[in-house]
């Protein structure tokens, strides 16, 4: 199949979704007989194809000005596929055309993983990897996500919303005790997010939070926190989950430096002294939380791709709560998998036979003829 990932875009996660895709594009080549098509979005929201965007080094030194006269277009007539042809300007006019059978958004954060990008692939009835534009939607939207968790009665840490107008520190105060981990609702790897000892300290992190969101969130800081992740899939139509995994930080929660460029290597980067797998827990909790994923799987209609979902777990009260669930996990957790018992290439497949299986699932009859034009064209005269 002709495999096209998607990556980049608007987002404050774009050099996350660079690292992410990389490593998605790497693991298709070498175990898997697809060809793959790198489709880079930048910052400015321009579409390029370009063969040389399978390796990551092209990025290092990446300037929008050497595409500035490529014209990227999707051909809306054809379904089923994704079919586009990119022109390139230069002394002589170079023109690509390609059809997609399949697509990896590996886009992370608003402007991809957020449900907009699928329903251009929904209209083409082209199938995708992961959730339909409604879970996706629920999945970004931090605020959204909890309240479906609470209509699930998965335990959640107390947490207030605000927006720019409606801010109350006051509130803050009266209703959620020291410390708290203040938030921007729709964005991930830990940008933005600060953790706040006292009111002083209060307004600065909720000004940080809204530079990156219109919406945050503030919740209650869980003490003697362990982090504990589980990716949830679907193999065979059976719901199936990884080991719990534990990342190791040096601060109380992780920041975007040690889940990406921390020295010591980041827990994202899969060294045995960053992350633990499976996490040291009980069996018991870890059965807990595999159940959770589960359920939160099946409920949020997340099938056919492989969310991550993150857990808070206090070690002295032994209270477990869910964070967050990230429906395109950074390199879709592939370590996670591989330690669980799958190779990247089975792993890759998978997603790719299960989304083809939802493309042909989620056919609706829209066969449906009245004599509405006729009365209306009756009612004018």
């Amino acid at each position: 199949m002709n495999i096209g990932v998607i990556f980049g875009s608007r987002s404050a996660e774009h050099d996350v979704s660079i690292t992410s895709a990389y490593a998605v594009m790497s693991g298709l080549r070498k175990q898997t007989d697809h060809t793959v098509f790198p489709i880079y979005i930048t910052r400015q929201g321009q579409w390029i194809y370009d063969p040389k965007f399978v390796e990551i080094n092209t990025f290092t030194d990446f300037s929008e000005d050497t595409y500035k006269n490529t014209d990227f277009q999707i051909d809306f007539s054809q379904t089923k596929k994704l079919c586009f042809t990119q022109k390139s300007g230069g002394i002589m006019w170079k023109k690509v055309s390609a059809e997609l059978n399949f697509i990896f958004p590996v886009l992370h954060g608003m402007n991809g993983e957020d449900g907009t990008i699928q329903g251009i692939f929904d209209m083409l009835q082209v199938p995708y990897m992961g959730p339909s534009v409604q879970w996706s939607a629920v999945g970004m939207n931090k605020v959204v996500m909890k309240d479906v968790f609470k209509s699930l009665q998965i335990p959640l840490v107390e947490y207030l919303v605000f927006t720019k107008e409606n801010y109350d520190s006051k509130k803050v105060v009266s209703e959620l005790s020291f410390p708290v981990i203040v938030k921007p609702a729709n964005l991930g790897s830990s940008i933005g997010i600060s953790k706040v000892e006292s009111e002083d300290d209060l307004q600065d992190a909720v000004d940080v939070a809204l530079h990156y969101d219109s919406y945050i969130m503030i919740e209650k800081c869980v003490e003697n926190l362990k982090e504990l992740n589980c990716s949830v899939s679907e193999v065979n139509w059976e719901v199936v989950t990884t080991h719990v995994e534990q990342p190791i930080g040096s601060t109380e929660f992780l920041s975007f430096e040690e889940k990406y460029v921390s020295n010591e290597g980041g827990t994202m980067q899969w060294l045995k002294d960053r992350v633990k797998i499976p996490a040291d827990i009980e069996p018991e909790l870890a059965e807990r939380i595999q159940n959770y994923c589960k359920v939160i799987y099946t409920n949020l209609f997340c099938k056919w791709g492989a969310p991550r979902i993150d857990f808070l777990y206090d070690s002295k009260s032994w209270e477990l709560y869910v964070n967050e669930i990230n429906t395109i996990p950074w390199a879709l957790q592939m370590h996670l998998w591989e330690k669980s018992g799958y190779s990247v290439g089975k792993f890759l497949q998978n997603l790719i036979d299960t989304g083809v299986q939802k493309s042909l699932e989620r056919k609706v009859n829209i066969d449906f003829t009245s004599n509405i034009i006729g009365h209306t064209i009756a009612f004018t005269k």
